[in-house]
């Protein structure tokens, strides 16, 4: 008969990772028994719209249940909250009902089963690379010099390690990949892919896997730079891995088999020749991938289209603001708001390319002739400014979208498509 309150983050109310915990069933330590709670006996509340909302680290929410007792009938959390809306500590504050959106639910467009995340290219320092120049050495035919690129976001202990036995290391060109990145994908286009040196060849089938092998790879299949190269990446890999991590360095590349799926594409793409790649985090951004050898990396989603046609009517709904106003309640929250897209998208009533639908028709062409534009929106940025970032090249196009007849073209259509 208890009662208790609980400060969960704003993701308890509605996503698929606390799917087990709003069942009000919770098992008790090892014995196996179930406590059985009562999540009715008082409305949760939503306090992701307070602003400002920094009082805590991430949007938070409050939940209350009553206990029932073991192994009895539990009633779930479900149904309305009493959604805050006003600024933080105010007093008048206003509390509305609102529905909780299990954002667990299954999708219900048939692109989520065409969409795959990209490649866990991790740690980003042993693959990714910049070309440099030695002058006292006399490079070989068909290879570069390369250093680790280091970034701000690389995590310990990678970004402190000691890379020096892969610095100014000369490299077979056929290792040499391009990759997309979340850092390289604005609305409609891309900027300069990322390059990374990878354990395959550019006319290789698949991975070169072998068990037994040195981090899991078959050594003879690697041109002699990259052999030594791997073996050295894989030393250093159960060197500084967490102790209960028991991937080889290829399992930890190759997870989920997602490089693989993407490499199976590229050799036999079927029917589906063409590819769009859209982030997995933060608000919608979609593009189209010309090269169809290029990597995509797991910030990313790829889904394979029939023809470029579909492939403009998916990009005009994906960075559309109709969509994104849809997503944003099944999104989790963070401190700066909406974060993780994921596959959310594919719940909503997003329906296959029909070449013949009217409406679909007229997306596609509304969503080439916006590509069209934000090409050259982005050309321009290039000539004016000496460096176009990520973030700059996304405001602008996002300023642009909202301001232009050919963005404006593209939400109405979309809202038609997605509100009928």
């Amino acid at each position: 008969g208890g009662h208790i309150g609980m400060v969960m983050p704003h993701s308890a109310l509605q996503t698929g990772q606390y799917m087990k915990w709003r069942t009000g069933l919770w098992q008790t330590g090892r014995s196996g028994r179930i406590l059985s709670l009562n999540f009715g006996c008082k409305t949760a509340w939503d306090l992701e719209r307070l602003e400002p909302n920094t009082f805590f680290p991430v949007p938070a929410s409050v939940v209350f249940a009553q206990r029932i007792g073991l192994d009895a009938k539990a009633s779930r959390l479900a149904g309305e909250v009493e959604r805050w809306l006003g600024k933080a500590g105010a007093s008048d504050v206003k509390r509305v009902p609102a529905p909780i959106t299990d954002t667990s639910a299954n999708s219900v467009s048939p692109y989520d089963g065409h969409s795959r995340k990209g490649a866990d290219i991790y740690p980003r320092c042993f693959y990714f690379v910049e070309e440099t120049i030695n002058p006292s050495v006399v490079r070989a035919g068909q290879t570069i010099t390369v250093n680790p690129r280091r970034g701000s976001q690389d995590k310990k202990p990678w970004r402190s390690l000691d890379l020096a036995a892969i610095t100014e290391q000369t490299i077979e060109v056929q290792h040499v990949f391009d990759v997309h990145l979340g850092e390289t994908l604005v609305p409609y286009a891309t900027l300069a892919p990322l390059r990374a040196v990878l354990p395959f060849k550019r006319s290789d089938a698949g991975l070169p896997a072998d068990i037994e092998g040195v981090g899991g790879v078959d050594l003879g299949a690697l041109g002699q730079r990259m052999r030594d190269r791997w073996q050295a990446v894989s030393r250093l890999w159960e060197e500084n891995k967490r102790p209960v991590n028991k991937l080889n360095l290829l399992g930890r590349l190759d997870y989920h088999r997602e490089l693989s799926a993407q490499l199976a594409w590229q050799r036999n793409p079927g029917d589906r020749p063409v590819r769009v790649v859209y982030s997995g985090y933060g608000a919608p951004t979609a593009a189209l991938i010309h090269d169809i050898d290029v990597i995509v990396d797991y910030k990313l989603f790829w889904i394979a289209c029939k023809d470029t046609i579909e492939a403009h009517y998916l990009l005009a709904i994906i960075n559309s603001d109709a969509l994104y106003e849809l997503v944003t309640p099944l999104m989790s929250k963070g401190q700066f708001g909406a974060r993780d897209l994921q596959k959310h998208l594919w719940k909503l009533s997003i329906p296959e390319f029909d070449p013949d639908d009217p409406v679909h028709a007229a997306l596609a062409a509304a969503g080439e002739a916006v590509a069209q534009g934000a090409a050259a929106q982005l050309s321009q940025l290039h000539q004016e400014r000496d460096r176009v970032t990520v973030t700059i090249a996304r405001r602008e196009l996002r300023r642009w979208l909202r301001e232009s007849p050919e963005g404006q073209a593209v939400e109405d259509v979309v809202s038609a498509l997605l509100y009928m």
